[in-house]
Order: structure tokens, then C-alpha cells, then sequence
């Protein structure tokens, strides 16, 4: 009788071959955590580098960094213009007769022009801010006087003492004038009628009366605006102290260039806003005041009525600790903050309260945050 092993039967397993696999499966088990163990290294020493206190190299510096600044930042605002020319008034006919001359809608005229004729008799425009009221002869004395000399002075006659007094080679002076001045009658005298007093050179706007029409004392002739390049803006009445006469904006012209202008003057007086369609307030109905920001003459891009865009300097706030505005991140539990740049070259989050905005700048005010402060700047 034989006494080996006994076979084995159906679905019993060798007892030899049970260890071997199950070391087999530790092993594979083991090298897997030794795999992931490793891979998680390499990637913590790609997104941290090596730790300082391991004793290796130092942690890389960020490609792109700026520094806290102790700044004045000032606030700029966008206002919304319209070109033009400042407005100079109405001209008004100063005796009966018909009109027999206008001149060209657009035309500008200035001291020594016609501005118009009546019975082909020319009122002629004079540099002065009163008007003429009275007639004026030898032996008349007053500022009017004084007025019409300057005046007639700036045309370049002369022989005459520009005072309060109409004296004898004023009017020999006077007739000089006339003499050259097609279709006006040789007195020595002036007729309030026919001299129109301007601050200065005006541009004709419109016509108020045709040629050919009967026209009387204070009849309205044409319309006329300064030559002066200007920018008008309804301003709110709550943004008024944006503004003061003297400051210099940046108007941005029609065509895509900019040009400098000065505030030449900031109103007084609130006018009401335009109602909505309905008739009910809207949107634009807050009271505003006129502001007038004069341009140079060589401003180019100018377009009579032409929409534009003004920047102004606000107010300001000094020495306040900014940054880019590109160094903000967001934090993963709300808020904002800044990434600073240790001495080591290890890079921290640290939380900030933001302020003012201005010019590619923010006001930032956070533990830690000073005035040399190197933080991140993404690029």
C-alpha cells in the first residue's frame, strides 16, 4: 500500500503553492505604493522645488514681480462732451431799411469787417464788450468815447489821443474810415448804427432774416459763436468739484487722437435735465452745469458737434501702499490677496483689503504689506 501524497481532489488547492502567490501579491502591492510614493514626490518638487530645510538648492524666483509703493493715486473720470464754439450771441439791426447783405453761414468775421449792410449802408464789427448808444461827435466826452478810440486805434488809424474825450483829429481819424470803408458816408461822426461792438472774432452760425426782407431797429439778423475751439459738458450737479477753472483734461478727438484742453469756465447756475419720452424724469433729468474746456487751435480731428470723450483728474488720496492691479489674486475662501515674495524666495498668499483704483494701480492695506513689499505679478 503505497503511502504518498493523496492526489489532490477537484477543487482543493495545493498546500506548497498557497504561500508563493500570496507573497506574489504583497509584492506587486508594494511596488505600487513605492510608484505613487515617488510620483508624488516629483510633483511636489515641481510645484514647490526642494525645501529649504532639506538642504538643498533654493526655491526659484518668480519670473515676474513688483514692490509695495507708498503713492498719491488720483481718480480719473470719463465725461461725455460735445465740440463746438462757444456762443457769442445774436446780431440785431440798428436802423429801418432792407437787408442787403449777409454774410456766409460759416464766414468768420473780426475787428474792420462788414456784418452786414442795410440799404448797402455796412455795420462794421469793432473789438469792445459794451454796445454802441449814442451818437458820437466832436465835444462828446465818456468810456464810450475811450471805447471807439481804442477800437478805431486797433484798426490802425491814428493822430488822435485814445482818452474820454471826441476831439477834432478824432474825427478827422473817423473820416479816414469812412473813406475806406466801401459804402460808409464821410461825417466825422459815428452813428451807433453802423459799428457792432465783439469781445472778439465771431463765426456766423445761422441766418435769422433773408436778404431782401424789411428789417428795423431790433430786428434779429444772424446767430455767432466764438472762433475759439471748444468741448461742452453737462456736468452733474453732484460731480461739479471734479472740475475747476485752469485744470488740464485730455479730450479724445474724433479719428482716434487725443488733445490737451483747459476748464475755461465751470457754471453756476443749475439748469435742469432733458425728461424722458414719457415725460417723466429718467436717467437724464438731474440737474447740471455747463463746463467749457477750450482746445488749442491746431487741435486736430476737430468736428463741429462731434460727440467726445474727457478725461478729468479727480480727487486724490496721498501716500497709500499700491500695487499692479495684475498682482490680485482671488482666494479660494473669498477675497483678495497678493502673493509675497519671501527673502528665500518661498512665495506665500497673503490676504489684502483693497481701495482706490487708478492708472494700472491698487490701494492695498494687508499684515505684513509695506512699503517694499515684493509681491507676484503674473505675467
Amino acid at each position: 500500500m503505497s503511502t504518498g501524497t493523496p492526489p489532490a481532489g477537484p477543487g482543493t488547492e495545493d498546500a506548497g503553492e498557497r504561500p508563493r502567490r500570496g507573497w506574489r501579491g504583497l509584492g506587486w502591492l508594494a511596488a505600487a505604493l513605492a510608484a505613487l510614493t515617488a510620483l508624488c514626490a516629483l510633483a511636489a518638487f515641481t510645484v514647490w522645488g526642494p525645501s529649504a530645510s532639506s538642504g538643498g538648492e533654493p526655491a526659484p524666483r518668480p519670473g515676474a514681480t513688483a514692490h509695495v509703493e507708498l503713492t498719491t493715486l488720483e481718480r480719473r473720470e470719463s465725461l461725455d462732451g460735445t465740440l463746438g464754439h462757444p456762443r457769442a450771441g445774436s446780431f440785431f439791426a440798428r436802423s429801418d431799411g432792407v437787408l442787403t447783405r449777409l454774410p456766409d453761414v460759416g464766414a468768420e468775421l473780426s475787428a474792420g469787417d462788414r456784418a452786414w449792410e442795410i440799404d448797402d449802408r455796412p455795420t462794421v464789427l469793432l473789438r469792445g464788450d459794451v454796445p454802441a448808444h449814442r451818437l458820437l461827435e466832436p465835444g462828446v466826452r465818456g468810456e464810450d468815447v475811450r471805447r471807439f478810440e481804442q477800437a478805431l486805434s486797433e484798426l490802425g488809424y491814428g493822430g488822435f489821443t485814445v482818452d474820454d474825450e471826441y476831439t477834432w483829429l478824432t474825427a478827422e481819424a473817423v473820416r479816414n474810415w469812412q473813406r475806406d470803408t466801401r459804402g460808409m458816408e464821410v461825417t466825422g461822426t459815428v452813428d451807433p448804427a453802423r459799428i457792432w461792438y465783439t469781445s472778439g472774432p465771431v463765426r456766423v452760425t445761422s441766418h435769422e432774416v433773408a436778404v431782401g426782407s424789411d428789417v428795423g431797429p431790433g430786428t434779429a439778423l444772424l446767430d455767432t459763436t466764438a472762433t475759439e475751439r471748444v468741448v461742452r459738458i453737462d456736468l452733474d450737479v453732484d460731480d461739479r468739484g471734479l472740475v475747476a477753472e485752469g485744470d488740464e483734461v485730455t479730450v479724445e478727438m474724433p479719428g482716434g487722437g487725443t488733445a490737451t484742453g483747459e476748464v475755461a469756465s465751470v457754471g453756476t447756475v443749475a439748469e435742469a435735465g432733458e425728461e424722458s419720452q414719457d415725460g417723466a424724469p429718467g436717467e437724464e433729468g438731474g440737474a447740471t452745469v455747463e463746463v467749457l474746456v477750450l482746445l488749442p487751435d491746431d487741435a486736430e480731428g476737430f468736428l463741429d458737434r462731434a460727440p467726445v470723450t474727457v478725461e478729468v483728474r479727480g480727487q486724490s488720496r496721498e501716500d497709500v501702499l499700491a500695487v499692479p492691479v495684475g498682482a490680485l489674486i482671488a482666494l479660494s475662501g473669498g477675497g483678495y490677496g497678493v502673493s509675497v515674495v519671501d527673502a528665500d524666495g518661498t512665495v506665500g498668499e497673503v490676504p489684502v483689503e483693497t481701495g482706490w483704483f487708478s492708472d494700472g494701480l491698487v490701494e492695498v492695506t494687508g499684515d505684513g504689506i509695506g512699503e517694499g513689499t515684493e509681491v507676484v505679478v503674473p505675467g
